[in-house]
């Protein structure tokens, strides 16, 4: 009964959870909210068991409604709470105004709301390495100061 799991029951267990839209878009907002003048789950578009609206507004002002599914991100349209009937339009937000007749064509859909992220808002990679950078500073202010209390510590014991 009090058995610890292996990691591969521990792993057949997450494969069998189905894909909780809610508690992903949740975890989206926090990981990346920081990084995003402001993001929310759209109160006007449908969710349900399989897919949910997120409402992106970039640091550069750049509004987006993504789809977010098992299948991962996608633009539906550059407007918060509507899905465009036309590609073309969330075509021009994910290829800027030079698009070619293929991008026209293309349906993107994109892993990670990082990658979606670094292909609209370019100033999110610098967010995030900003932060990343802090904290890897925390973290080298943290080890010095443990070094210091350690070397401290040294020289009471040989006293």
């Amino acid at each position: 009964m009090g058995e610890p799991k292996t990691g591969a029951e521990l792993g057949e267990e997450e494969e069998e959870q189905p894909f909780n839209c809610e508690e992903e878009a949740n975890a989206i907002i926090n990981d990346v909210k920081a990084h995003v003048a402001e993001i929310c789950v759209s109160s006007k578009l449908a969710s349900d068991a399989t897919q949910i609206y997120l409402n992106i507004r970039t640091i550069e002002s750049a509004t987006c409604c993504v789809q977010v599914s098992s299948r991962g991100f996608k633009i539906v349209s550059s407007q918060y709470d509507t899905i465009d009937e036309d590609p073309r339009i969330c075509a021009l937000l994910r290829y800027g105004q030079h698009q070619d007749s293929e991008a026209d064509e293309q349906e993107e859909i994109f892993e990670t709301p990082y990658a979606l992220l670094d292909k609209i808002s370019p100033r999110y990679v610098e967010s995030f390495g900003n932060q990343l950078c802090q904290q890897l500073r925390q973290l080298q202010q943290m080890r010095t100061e443990f070094h210091e209390e350690d070397e401290e510590e040294e020289d009471e014991e040989e006293e």
